[in-house]
């Protein structure tokens, strides 16, 4: 996986980013069957992930397209 800069991201990074990518369809694909509690700390969880993904430089997009 390459960011926008075309660098090439190390394995560790590219894991990050995917944990963030499954998260983020999980919480836009399903947020609304998961129960309160569980969909407020996946937002927090998503929203620490999303930093790590825009300091990447992946273009992680919005965090308020899924609702955090």
């Amino acid at each position: 996986m390459k960011n926008a800069m075309g660098v090439e991201l190390t394995p560790a990074e590219t894991s990050l980013v995917e944990c963030y990518e499954k998260l983020a369809t999980t919480l836009r694909e399903h947020g609304d069957e998961l129960p309160p509690f569980a969909r407020a700390n996946a937002t927090k969880a998503l929203a620490a992930l999303w930093q790590v993904a825009n300091d990447l430089d992946v273009e992680p997009g919005q965090l308020y397209d899924v609702g955090a």
